[in-house]
């Protein structure tokens, strides 16, 4: 098994010679394809204390001391920190172990040959070679919720759930009464100003209520200011 180096400030050591030479770092990816943008940049290596033994897929097991911290990983011109220990691939430019995996929380779909990685609110997605569509980047819909029709109980009696109500259920023996506490008096206050554009969804709003027989006209000290916010998609 590969064991992979937990590694801290105080175990590294520069080393005199090669440790310091400057070499060339390739991100994963193939020249000609849009996964990932294959670029190198100049990176100095760090010399471990010490050798860590790496098996590769072809059962050859590799010693390494050195490896290249702060490398940039591009996908679909996102990128993503990775520290490399540079290893002979043939035509690899790299292998991106589970650790960095499970850093950025990425799902490997094996069944669709896609990999989606997480970035903010979007959703990478990197396919494999021979799928037939390209790679993408997805908006994630955070206000994107599960709607009520959708729900199976709804699905079963959809008389008892309709979309609108026509009018008031019919009347019940139970009758709700809410007491008040003698001399209580309603706090003054000013009404809410509003908008033209406010006042027309007000009176549309109880023209509707009131013709359904929801609301009635009433005349009571004890009536409540109308205050509209704004919804999402910009509707009272």
């Amino acid at each position: 098994k590969r064991k992979c180096p937990k590694l801290k400030n105080n175990n590294r050591v520069n080393q005199a010679g090669n440790g310091n030479a400057p070499v060339k770092v390739y991100a994963v990816g193939h020249p000609g394809t849009n996964q990932t943008q294959t670029s190198q940049s100049d990176i100095t290596p760090t010399t471990l204390d010490h050798y860590y033994d790496v098996e590769l897929a072809d059962g050859r097991i590799i010693g390494l001391n050195t490896i290249l911290m702060g490398c940039t990983l591009n996908f679909l011109n996102h990128p993503f920190n990775i520290d490399l220990m540079p290893i002979e691939l043939g035509s690899f430019d790299g292998i991106v172990g589970m650790d960095w995996l499970a850093k950025y929380q990425v799902v490997c779909v094996c069944a669709e040959k896609i990999v989606r990685i997480p970035w903010g609110n979007e959703s990478i997605i990197v396919r494999g070679d021979e799928s037939d569509q390209g790679n993408e980047t997805q908006t994630k819909d955070k206000s994107e919720k599960k709607r009520l029709e959708d729900v199976p109980i709804i699905q079963d009696f959809p008389e008892v759930f309709p979309e609108d109500l026509p009018s008031l259920l019919l009347t019940r023996q139970v009758e709700l009464q809410i007491d008040l506490i003698p001399g209580a008096a309603p706090v003054a206050r000013a009404p809410y100003q509003l908008a033209p554009s406010e006042m027309k969804e007000l009176s549309d709003q109880l023209k509707d209520q009131s013709n359904k027989g929801f609301i009635r006209p009433s005349s009571s000290p004890w009536r409540a200011p109308v205050l509209f916010v704004k919804k999402k998609d910009g509707s009272f």
